[in-house]
């Protein structure tokens, strides 16, 4: 009794943790990036304290932060606690049968105390089959939890391109808009002199109202594309307010990308086509186990009875007879789970290698567009150039020269779409490898150990 006191006190008990939901939003609200842990984090990922905001720190602020990596750290360890429970050995079963004799001679207890123990015995190492499968199932999750943080880095990565497009537009609607409005009243004074009709008067009222419309577009795609950064990285908008993120390593190009290259980084480096895998040696393990279990099990049974005073001791051996099935029906289904694993092994490397090769041709063909882009504007330069010799000279009116400056300042802003594209195209070339291209991998590979508990 002694015995049985001490191991149900060992028993873990329950503990309730419920969930408030102002504490949680109060909790959210308080975040920033100013925070003493967060500074340690990133020091101890290889970053310093205290410097710039550039993606490799702001990537470590969304791994600190962001909700979505713990909730991928708990389903890893709830993987590793499934580890635990394979790698454990069945209890022993403890009966006791107490019993009295009606029929009872003088001077004997009538009492019969019988007490058996029962000792399960696995063969067939279904105890190692059944760790592997735990083991390669844990390992999935590890690689999901690593796709998960990878995706943590894209979205961060996507809003910081956002966010500059966004800046850069601004400024060069803050510099044009002038220069229409200019150009509104210099039509406006033709009109005025007889030197040119109502209509381009109207018509430059229109530009100017669509102007000031797409300038004030400019501006709130800067604070949409903070809040997209605040919501990557877990921290409310407001606290990014003060931050000035540095774009180094976001719309740089990065050298030319072989695609058979590519594809072997594919291969090595995406986590959803290495959990794939993982899945795939899980289901052998799976049916290694099920395979096994054909086998029955023993169970030793050690026995004592005290009888009427007299001691009786009894060794039981039990065996399951495999004699009505040979558990083919489990076989049967994990051969097929096995076979659908390495369909969807198939599917998934068919996937990837697609999607590699679609963004090593769009990454490509953007070298291109950049090149053309940026013959355009240098065109547009030397006829500006040219129109304000001759405006200076008195050869060409002040709106003529007004007006090639706009025209130069909407090549300015295609050549930043054009540069945007190229980012974002260079960004989905990064997700399809998962491997960093526009930055030192050093500062990447400083940054694996994330993945894990903070």
């Amino acid at each position: 009794m002694i015995s049985l006191v001490a191991v149900l006190g060992g028993c873990v008990s329950y503990q309730s943790k419920n969930i408030d939901p102002v504490a949680t939003a109060a909790q959210l609200d308080r975040r920033s990036l100013d925070d003493a842990r967060l500074q340690k984090f990133i020091a101890a990922h290889g970053q310093a304290t205290g410097g710039e905001w550039d993606l490799p720190r702001l990537t470590l602020a969304a791994f600190y932060f962001n909700p979505g990596l713990d909730a991928a750290r708990a389903r890893l360890a709830a993987t590793e606690a499934g580890v635990r429970t394979a790698e454990a050995r069945p209890n022993p079963t403890f009966t006791f049968t107490p019993g009295q004799s009606d029929e009872t001679p003088g001077g004997i207890t009538p009492w019969i105390l019988g007490y058996a123990l029962d000792i399960p015995i696995e063969l067939a190492g279904k105890r190692a089959h059944r760790t592997t499968e735990a083991q390669l199932r844990s390992e999935r999750a590890r690689l999901e939890l690593a796709s998960a943080a990878w995706t943590v880095h894209s979205g961060v990565r996507r809003a910081l391109i956002d966010w500059q497009g966004a800046e850069e537009e601004a400024q060069l609607w803050r510099a044009q808009l002038p220069q229409v409005v200019q150009a509104l009243r210099l039509v406006e004074a033709q009109v005025a002199a007889g030197d040119a009709s109502g209509l381009d008067a109207a018509q430059m009222r229109t530009l100017v109202a669509k102007a000031e419309l797409a300038a004030r577009a400019s501006e709130r795609a800067v604070t949409t594309a903070r809040s997209r950064l605040a919501e990557a990285i877990g921290v409310p908008m407001a606290k990014l307010a003060e931050v000035k993120p540095v774009w180094r390593g976001v719309a740089e190009g990065a050298p030319a990308v072989v695609t058979a290259e590519a594809r072997a980084w594919a291969a090595r480096n995406r986590a959803d086509l290495l959990a794939a895998l993982a899945t795939y040696a899980a289901t052998q393990a799976a049916l290694q186990g099920e395979i096994a279990r054909q086998y029955p099990n023993l169970t030793l049974g050690p026995g004592y009875q005290l009888d009427q005073g007299k001691g009786k001791w009894s060794l039981g051996l039990s065996v399951t007879l495999p004699v009505l099935n040979r558990n083919e029906g489990p076989i049967a289904a994990a051969e097929a789970n096995r076979a659908a694993a390495a369909a969807q092994f198939i599917e998934v490397q068919n996937r990837v290698l697609a999607e590699v090769d679609r963004a090593a041709a769009d990454y490509a063909s953007t070298a291109a567009d950049l090149a053309t882009v940026g013959g355009l504007r240098a065109a547009l330069e030397r006829q500006t150039s040219l129109l304000r010799a001759r405006h200076a000279a008195g050869d060409s009116s002040r709106l003529e020269l007004v007006r090639a400056e706009v025209e130069l300042a909407d090549q300015a802003r295609t050549e930043l779409a054009a540069q945007q594209r190229a980012a974002q195209a260079l960004g989905t070339l990064e997700d399809a490898v998962q491997r960093p291209l526009a930055w030192p991998e050093a500062a990447w590979r400083g940054q694996v150990r994330v993945t894990g508990a903070k």
